[in-house]
């Protein structure tokens, strides 16, 4: 199992909160205002990748998609609580 982290800048608002919106429903869980983490496989960011690049303007846009080994993100620096979403859409404090 990987943690998928998907980044993105988005200039369109329309284009962004419909973003946002799919990745909350995929069973994401928001991190920071464009940044959203979930447990899954190479599959699912391959999954991902493809249904929100296609509403994307490449020239104007970003869209990052990465998997992490589990242990590599439980071992990343950081301050707060490390959240992570299952494939139903719970939150998980890790």
């Amino acid at each position: 199992m990987v943690v998928l982290m998907v980044i993105y800048d988005i200039s369109d608002d329309q284009v962004r909160n419909m973003v946002s919106s799919k990745l909350l429903k995929l069973g994401f869980t928001r991190v920071q205002k464009s940044v959203y983490v979930r447990r899954g496989t190479s599959g699912v960011s391959r999954y991902v990748y493809r249904a929100i690049s296609k509403y994307l303007d490449p020239v104007r846009d970003r869209l990052l998609v990465l998997s992490i080994d589990e242990r590599e993100y439980l071992s990343a620096l950081s301050l707060g609580p490390k959240v992570v979403g299952d494939s139903h859409g719970r939150n998980i404090i890790i």
